[in-house]
């Protein structure tokens, strides 16, 4: 069994915010529209970062993924106006 890969992006990496946002909110608009219940939605949402992570042996690690974290919330109140 192989352990796994805790990757954390280097600070020199530059990623396309704005382009992962978009697909992103395309992805979250197709869930919303075939599955009905947000739970299932959710789950959905974590069953394909647990496939990526198996099938890549990679995840997060935890100060990464609080960042991430933060963005999504500030994009999702800044979507909704709050």
């Amino acid at each position: 069994m192989s352990e796994k890969i805790f990757v954390k992006a280097p600070v020199d990496v530059e990623l396309n915010i704005d382009a992962m946002l978009l697909v992103a909110d395309k992805v979250v608009d197709l869930l919303d529209f075939d599955i009905e219940e947000p739970i299932e939605r959710y789950f959905v949402a974590r069953l394909i970062s647990i496939l990526y992570e198996e099938t890549w042996n990679f995840c997060l690690d935890p100060e990464f993924e609080t960042k991430v974290r933060k963005l999504a919330k500030k994009c999702r109140k800044d979507a909704i106006g709050d």
